[in-house]
This record gives C-alpha cells, structure tokens and sequence, in this order.
C-alpha cells in the first residue's frame, strides 16, 4: 500500500516553495512536493523581473494587496536571518504630461490605503538631482523608497533547500492528470491511486486552471473557477563592465498608454533591464524571443535616457517569461473544506514578492480543516529546527557581495545548451555573447539555468 501524505503540493514554482517551506516550518511532517518538470522554476517562475514589490500600487482591499505587503515584510526578515541577496534602491513614477498629473495623485492615494505610507511626491527639480539622465520633459514625480531588487534564482532555490533540511519530500517528473477524493478515507488519490493525500494544494500556476479540474470534477454541484489567459513579456538586459550605470533607482510607466510607457532599473549585478511588454496569448508553453521587440525596448530606453545610446553597453540578451494571468483582478485562493482542496491559483507577476505570505495565507486555511486537523502529523514551529537550517543553507552557498548564491558549473558550448525540463519562457544571447552551459551546485543537486534571466548575469559578472 502506498503511503498517505498528509499533504502534497502540486507546482514547484516560487508559490508552491513558499507554501512547502511554510508548511514545514510550522511543523507538519508528511508534505510531498510534485512537479511535471525535471528540476523546480521552470514555468512561469523562471522569468522573474527580480523586483520585490511594496504593494503601494495594488487594488486596495483585495488579497492581493494584503499578501504583497506581508510578503514584502517576511522577505525583508527572512534576509536579516541569512543574507538573501537584496538592495533597497527605490523607483520613480513621472508624469510626463499635464493630464498625467491626476494620475499621479491616484497612485499617491492607493498607496497610502495599503499602508505604504512612505511613498512622496517630488518635484522635476529634485527628480533631476538624483537622475540627471532622464530626458528633460518631466513633470512632476512619485518616489517609492522601498521598492527593492533581489535575485529571483537564489530565492527560490533557498526555499526549496531549506524545506528539504526540514524534511520535506519533492519527486519531479510527475505530472497530475487525474484524481479522485475518497469521501470515506478522506484523502485524495491522484493519478489512479500513485499518490495518496489528506490535503491537496493547488500552486500549478500556468496549469492551474487544469489542475482545478481535478476538484470540481469530484463536487455534486457545479462551481465556477477561473481560466488562465497567458501574458507574455519580453525583457532586454545591457551590461558594461566600465561604466557607471546611468539611473540608481527603478523607472517604473503610470498605468496608462504613453511614449515611455517601460520600466527601466539596474539589477543586483549591475545590469540595465529593459521591459516588459505584456501581450496576451493562448500558448501557455512558450514565448519566443522577438528581435523586434528588442528594437522597440531599445527605442524606449533612449527616448527615457538620451544618453544611454551614446555609453558603451552591449545588448548581452532577451528573455521572456508567461504570467499566469486570470480573467480576475485578484488572486484566486480559495479552500474547500468538504473537500480537503486549496486552490492557490491566478498568481501573476507579483508572485515572488508575496511567496512567503502566501505560504502563512495556506496554513491559516488549513487551520480552518478542523476536521481533518487531527489526522495531521504537525510537531508546530521550533526556532531550534529553524536555526539549524539556516546554518545548514550557509553552509551550502557561496557568500558574495550581493549575499548567497549557489555554486556555478562552466562548460563552454558551440551551441547554447537546451532543456528538455524547460515549459514556459525563452532566452537569447546578444550578438557578441559567447555561448556558454552554464548549471548550478546546490546542495549536490545540479540545475540546469540555461533559460533563467540569471544565466545573463552570471555569464557577464561571474566569468569576467
């Protein structure tokens, strides 16, 4: 008889690790994590922007909004108790025309409804003190302070190492396509009874709608869910190993169609990003690379910054990554207690700024399972387990200036290597860019990141 585990987690993505750590730092023992690829982030996790959001300019009230915020908070005391690579470098919003001055005004009002209280107005005057690049035509502008740059690799790969230390479970290569919940037992079986579980949550991100099938296709009467409508964005990374970066802080577009309309800001390795369009599509699986996409961010760039068309920085390359977009305007977790299910789906791009509060989010609703909750094997929170780990991690990782990374593998290729593992997301090397293989060593368990937004960093800094 196969074993029942007492929770299993579908979706190895940022969501699902920071719900399988969560659940393991609070103790509960029998938690499996599955994933339909060969190694964890890659889907819509692996084209993180690298920005960890404040939430000033959410939909007040939503939970979005909420787990944003808490998210923000928990990252920011997680990376005082291991050095998370993070940099507080702030973003501007600028009004460029005079009918944009309301909107700013919208936004200031926004952000203080959530909370984030920080969030000023600046005059042109000022604006230009600290970004003398900028072209010469603004307005007026909002400052946000706490808007922060992080790693969207070592993140995930953290969560996902810890919660082994804590004793957690991960099989990949396993992908869901049916299940049956057992109303007597009360526990799920999941692929014609391979795999056996009190509680199932859903983290499947782009195929989280599909998952959801699994759940309503067990209830009597019929229930409304979401559909996932992919979002595509492009992004392109400049780097120069000479020069000083032309803005210190985030250049963040008013929610609005204008000319410059982009959000520009230099990343934990010194590197100007460009991006990202969003263009909504039915392919959930893939998202090319478009080199007319790269002529348009270029465009804008040198639009925003007229000077940077005259620095030497080299176009290193393009990535893109999907978002799993829903026809709501807010996140779509919900628990169903009858059934022994949570749904954490309809995650878009704030998905690694809110990863760790949704993580404590799904074990308040698990909290709710009252009757189900004494048949869960949970020994509850201990700092001395926790501490123990973190010692573990640091152990694991190199420190660098920017905090802990894994280890880098180099081999040198032809060919830039592909992925079989790869679902979602695309990559491409700028014309002067050798090509290179390039894995991590985390732990003893290697990664392939050849189409992660990191393999463009690490290729410029790390082999300089």
């Amino acid at each position: 008889m196969s074993l029942i585990y007492d929770i299993i987690i579908i979706g190895g993505g940022i969501v699902g690790l920071g719900v399988f750590r969560q659940l393991k730092l609070n103790g509960y023992k029998n938690v499996l994590l599955l994933d339909k690829s060969s190694q964890i982030l890659t889907g819509a996790s692996s084209g993180n922007s690298g920005i960890l959001h404040t939430g000033f300019d959410t939909i007040p009230d939503t939970l979005e909004s909420k787990l944003v915020k808490r998210g923000y908070e928990l990252y920011q005391s997680f990376a005082q108790d291991i050095e998370l690579p993070i940099k507080k470098i702030g973003a501007y919003i600028i009004a460029w025309k005079p009918d944009e001055l309301d909107i700013l005004k919208q936004i200031l009002n926004t952000a203080h409804k959530n909370g984030v209280t920080d969030v000023e107005e600046i005059s042109s005057t000022t604006l230009y003190k600290r970004e003398p690049h900028l072209c010469t035509d603004a307005l007026h502008a909002l400052y946000i302070p706490g808007e922060c740059i992080v790693d969207p690799l070592t993140l995930p790969l953290i969560l996902y190492v810890q919660s082994k230390l804590l004793g957690g479970h991960v099989q990949m290569n396993t992908k869901i396509i049916n299940g049956k919940y057992d109303s007597e037992k009360k526990y799920w079986l999941l692929n014609d009874g391979e795999f056996k579980s009190r509680i199932v949550i859903n983290c499947a991100g782009l195929y989280g709608d599909y998952i959801e099938q699994i759940r309503i296709n067990q209830q009597i009467s019929s229930t409304s869910t979401f559909t996932i409508q992919p979002r595509m964005g492009q992004f392109s990374v400049y780097s120069s190993s000479t020069l000083e970066l032309p803005i210190k802080s985030i250049i963040l577009p008013l929610p609005t169609k204008f000319t410059k309309g982009i959000i520009v800001y230099p990343n934990l390795f010194n590197q100007i990003i460009i991006g990202p369009t969003a263009e909504t599509q039915q392919d959930r699986s893939q998202a090319s690379v478009k080199s007319d996409i790269n002529n348009i961010l270029y465009n804008k760039i040198t639009e925003l910054i007229p000077i940077f068309s005259k620095l030497n920085y080299q176009h290193i390359g393009s990535y893109t990554g999907i978002r799993p977009a829903t026809e709501y305007s807010d996140y779509q977790i919900q628990s169903y207690n009858d059934l022994q299910w949570i749904c954490c789906g309809g995650i878009r791009s704030t998905g690694l700024s809110s990863s760790l509060a949704i993580g404590e989010y799904i074990c308040d609703k698990l909290n709710e399972m009252i009757h189900i909750k004494h048949e869960l094997v949970c020994e509850g929170y201990s700092s001395e387990r926790y501490y123990h780990s973190l010692e573990q991690l640091k152990s694991m990782f190199i420190l660098t200036s920017n905090g802990l990374q894994p280890n880098l593998i180099v081999n040198e290729s032809k060919i830039l290597a592909t992925t079989t593992t790869m679902t979602t997301g695309d990559i491409q090397l700028g014309e002067n860019m050798k090509s290179l293989n390039l894995k991590i060593d985390c732990a003893g368990e290697i990664f392939d990141i050849s189409h992660l937004l990191l393999k463009l960093a690490w290729m410029t800094k790390h082999l300089e």
